[in-house]
């Protein structure tokens, strides 16, 4: 059918062509889209119509260098329409004469509110948010901009803007920061940051914010990303090359005001970025060095506060570079390298304390590791995109990570040790968008997904916790969007995912048989290592309905498959074989609807989800895990209202509950635990800009009461009581440059963190951060 299409169109083109004196008697348009910083915008819709009777003479669209061209246009006097999903639509008239070539150029100015905000992550391919049938979350350059001038904590920033992301844990690690009652699946650039074979946790500690452009969050299961998006995936998009040659200089100081020649450190960040020829480059570099914290009544706070690492005392490195430029016509090539490394100094270890009762201490003894705690990333990828192969935009995407991160000295090893997480991923992803023509819209997103893991839990001393054990994955997948009318749009899809892991032979670093009988384990347990496989069918469907612009319903159903932490299951199997053990994957069905209503003065969203899972995981009293059918279910809402032009306000709102069937006769009557569902979470802002150059934010976060299993002191099960905590940021053209002030915890308030409280554990019953002040200046040349 395509070969006819073409041949059909070639003799309409030569039969057209063919009297020349009609060809002289035209005219030819050439031009260029670009945005508000004079990037090109790709796949842009062109209309050339009369201005007289409005007849539309011929349409086009931009190819990936933003240029567009229209042939053979009779003499006259013509509007030309650019339209494209983000940005409002732009026109120019323009008068055609016989025998010349005319070139324009359109700029777009984005439309970053509403249901006309831009997202790639749910999709995969660029959306309006309003034709998406899920919940999603964008921080901007702006919101990170607020954000990083309180904290360099990813973690705290999204846990202020994101409904349904679990308050953070203000340290190194994300364990137990859940999205809807599930960890979510963290990707910088689409490259997958989690180690899901044995998960470490710190998946929102692999990039310095500075090469942060923008954080796209789609919380719910997901069956689009397929292996370990079972809570919702969190996409974090790099920087762009601008169209002009751009440096920004920053340099910094924060600290507490409780012990300031403990506290306070610098920061330096320094990025360069532009175009020339069609070439675009970003280069950027970044150093922090973190100070001791203290809490609200001025007590210094240990630097690993629970065991899974700290921020206090710690050198933050960040490197970043990217590089894009066309190679053919309609085609792009780019390539990028994420560097990123962040180290303890340890000065204090860590008291226990009492929990409930007394906070653990800081001090000055105890064993100091052999390594630094902390984590050092690198991703590295290339994609290579056309706008327009055999009918369909491509783009492949080929990447490398290597990450390493470690932990404390810990007792818990034979002998004591330091255990550390080493992970080396190579991956491809094909995606292609393909017009179907059935409505206006409609579209096929089809393509691949491969993946090799290779993953291994040893000591700092070479000793083996958990043993090598290496992923391979492949996931074909399709999607459908067709859109009906004005007011409908469908959505369905399926992802088959095939995975195996292979696992060496190992001998287990703890003992598991007790020989001689007194009650305590004295051997250890030789291994024999073998290839687990797994398979997992997909499916998601969903619909988005317009009741009245601008408001929007939407339902979905989207699958997720996980497999549970195959290397914390083998480190303390009494298994004779990996074969014979088998740990079984999971799928997590979720159903969610949901309402959203979008102008340019008012955003707010409401949303409710039920999620369940016939097969759960959840941490029992000795870290075991535990399999039973659970579900999770819950509402979110978000409010953004510009109330005139100087004041804005807003907030988010998260509730959410999670039972299991502990004894599988179908009753659902055991709550999850702690580190599963987090209290109800309600976060809000006041934003004024006074004056041009002067912009102020008065932020709070509220986090509620949890009590689900009273008097209860096993882990996971503590009682979690509420703590609110309130900053303030401000900022300010001065001279060249912007003065920037931000107050983390303003009313210095002493409280315990959810994470120091659900563990019931007198080691993790840390308080959280006092009053910390950042002052910056960064110029823009």
């Amino acid at each position: 059918m395509r070969l006819a299409q073409f041949l059909l169109s070639a003799c309409l083109l030569l039969t057209c062509a063919a009297p020349s004196a009609v060809h002289a008697q035209s005219a030819d348009l050439r031009g260029t889209v670009t945005d508000a910083q004079d990037r090109p915008i790709p796949s842009v819709n062109l209309v050339l119509e009369r201005t007289d009777a409005g007849e539309q003479i011929a349409g086009t669209s931009t190819t990936v260098d933003g240029t567009f061209r229209i042939d053979a246009v009779p003499p006259g006097t013509y509007r030309l329409v650019a339209s494209a999903v983000g940005y409002a639509k732009a026109t120019q008239t323009m008068t055609l004469e016989a025998n010349t070539q005319r070139r324009v150029s359109l700029r777009l100015e984005s439309k970053s509110y509403g249901l006309d905000e831009v997202v790639v992550s749910a999709t995969r391919t660029r959306e309006a948010l309003g034709s998406v049938a899920s919940s999603v979350s964008v921080l901007g350059p702006q919101d990170l901009q607020s954000q990083s001038a309180v904290t360099g904590d990813l973690g705290d920033m999204l846990a202020q803007t994101v409904p349904g992301l679990a308050p953070s844990n203000g340290s190194l690690s994300n364990f137990g920061q859940t999205m809807r009652g599930r960890s979510p699946f963290v990707m910088i650039d689409g490259v997958p940051q989690n180690t899901p074979l044995r998960d470490g946790a710190r998946s929102l500690r692999t990039s310095s914010p500075e090469a942060i452009e923008r954080i796209e969050v789609v919380r719910g299961a997901s069956a689009l990303y397929g292996y370990g998006a079972t809570g919702g995936a969190i996409n974090i998009i790099t920087r762009e090359p601008t169209s002009e040659l751009e440096g920004t200089t920053e340099v910094g100081v924060h600290g507490s005001g409780a012990d300031v020649s403990e506290s306070f450190t610098g920061r330096l960040h320094q990025s360069i970025s532009g175009r020339e020829g069609g070439v675009g480059f970003v280069a950027s570099g970044s150093y922090e060095s973190w100070g001791q914290f203290y809490d609200g009544r001025g007590t210094l706070i240990p630097q690993d506060p629970r065991g899974q690492g700290g921020l206090a005392g710690a050198d933050e490195w960040g490197l970043f570079g990217k590089v894009d430029a066309p190679v053919a016509p309609s085609q792009r090539l780019s390539a990028s390298v994420n560097y990123y490394s962040f180290r303890q100094d340890l000065e204090y270890g860590r008291q226990p304390g009492t929990y409930g009762e007394t906070p653990t201490a800081a001090t000055s003894t105890g064993t100091l590791p052999p390594e630094s705690p902390g984590t050092d990333n690198i991703v590295g990828q290339v994609r290579y995109e056309h706008a327009d192969l055999l009918g369909s935009e491509v783009s492949a995407q080929a990447y490398v990570q290597d990450f390493k991160t470690y932990y404390g000295y810990s007792t818990f090893f034979p002998g004591g040790g330091q255990p550390l997480i080493e992970s080396t991923k190579y991956g491809l992803r094909l995606d292609a968008t393909t017009p179907l023509g059935w409505t206006e819209g409609s579209q096929l997103l089809w393509g691949v997904d491969a993946l090799r893991d290779q993953t291994a839990q040893p000591l700092a001393d070479g000793r083996t916790f958990a043993p090598e054990m290496t992923q391979a994955s492949a996931a074909p997948f399709v999607q459908l969007r067709v859109p009906l009318a004005d007011r409908l749009t469908l959505r369905g899809g399926a992802r088959y995912e095939t995975l195996s892991v292979d696992v060496v032979d190992f001998t287990t670093l703890r003992p598991q048989f007790d020989t001689d009988g007194d009650g305590t384990p004295d051997q250890r347990n030789d291994v024999e290592g073998g290839t687990l496989t797994y398979d997992n069918l997909a499916f998601n469907a969903g619909v988005v309905f317009t009741v009245a612009r601008p408001v929007d319903l939407f339902a979905s159903f989207q699958q997720g498959f996980a497999v549970s932490e195959i290397g914390r299951v083998l480190r303390s199997t009494v298994a004779e074989s990996v074969e014979v053990l088998n740990p079984e994957a999971r799928t997590v069905n979720s159903y969610e609807v949901g309402a959203r209503f979008g102008t340019q003065r008012l955003t707010a969203s409401a949303t409710g989800y039920y999620t369940t899972s016939d097969l759960g995981s959840s941490y029992g009293s000795d870290f075991e895990i535990i399999r039973s059918p659970e579900h999770v279910y819950g509402l979110e809402a978000t409010t953004d209202l510009q109330v005139t032009d100087p004041l804005a306000v807003g907030g988010t709102f998260s509730w959410v509950k999670g039972k299991r069937d502990a004894d599988d006769n179908g009753s659902y009557e055991t709550p999850l635990p702690g580190n599963r569902i987090p209290p109800e979470k309600i976060t809000g802002y006041v934003e004024v800009t006074p004056l041009d150059g002067w912009t102020g934010r008065l932020q709070l976060l509220y986090s509620g009461s949890r009590d689900a299993f009273p008097g209860s002191n096993t882990y996971a099960q503590g009682k979690v009581s509420p703590y609110t905590v309130v900053d303030l940021s401000s900022r300010v053209d001065v001279g060249p440059g912007a003065l920037t002030i931000g107050i983390e915890n303003l009313f210095d308030n002493y409280y315990f963190p959810v994470r120091s409280q659900y563990p019931a554990l007198d080691d993790s019953y840390t308080p959280g951060r006092g009053r910390n002040v950042t002052l910056s200046y960064s110029v823009t040349w």
